[in-house]
């Protein structure tokens, strides 16, 4: 998708970045709509601060830092205390880039749900020399298990990490999730 901008200087092109940010907001609401006659479709919201339990990174000349983390934290997931579990791995040039990962969340029930995601991490150094870095990314449901057994949807992720790589981060999973009946 190419979307035309005419501009002072002549006309801008700006590609698949609108047109992807443009169709996951879309589909975000659009799929599970049309999945809902096959199931049950419900809205999971999971807000959780995230550690580091381990990590690999290494550092090469200009500023790259790739590797994983294996991230653990708790969140509350339908009113119930739950664990959640992100292995994730980090291309980043200059503290900015794409990150991965698969993510595991654990209700105390059994109730298991686990997701893909794939998104852009963005470092804005502030003044005094601290580092806050942004997060957003597109989340696809992967399976579950107990009531989530064979659930599918998608979602979106943001968040944030004051601090470099490997501190503790916070992220929102915005989860629309469709359980078969």
């Amino acid at each position: 998708m190419t979307l035309l901008i005419k501009s002072r200087s002549g006309l801008l092109a700006i590609k698949a970045v609108v047109g992807i940010a443009l169709l996951s907001s879309l589909a975000l609401f659009v799929a599970p709509a049309t999945q809902a006659a096959s199931g049950t479709s419900q809205r999971i919201v999971l807000v959780s601060r995230l550690t580091s339990a381990g990590t690999t990174l290494q550092n090469l000349p200009g500023g790259v830092t790739y590797g994983w983390n294996d991230l653990r934290g708790g969140t509350t997931w339908a009113g119930q205390p739950a664990t959640i579990r992100f292995l994730g791995s980090v291309n980043y040039v200059d503290g900015s880039g794409p990150f991965g990962g698969l993510v595991t969340v654990t209700r105390e029930d059994g109730a298991v749900l686990a997701f893909s995601v794939d998104g852009n991490a963005l470092d804005a150094s502030l003044p005094g020399g601290g580092d806050e870095t942004t997060f957003t990314g597109s989340v696809r449901i992967i399976g579950g298990d107990g009531a989530f057994k064979a659930a599918r949807g998608i979602g979106t992720m943001t968040g944030f990490r004051d601090g470099p790589v490997g501190s503790p981060v916070q992220m929102t999973f915005n989860l629309r999730v469709v359980r078969p009946n």
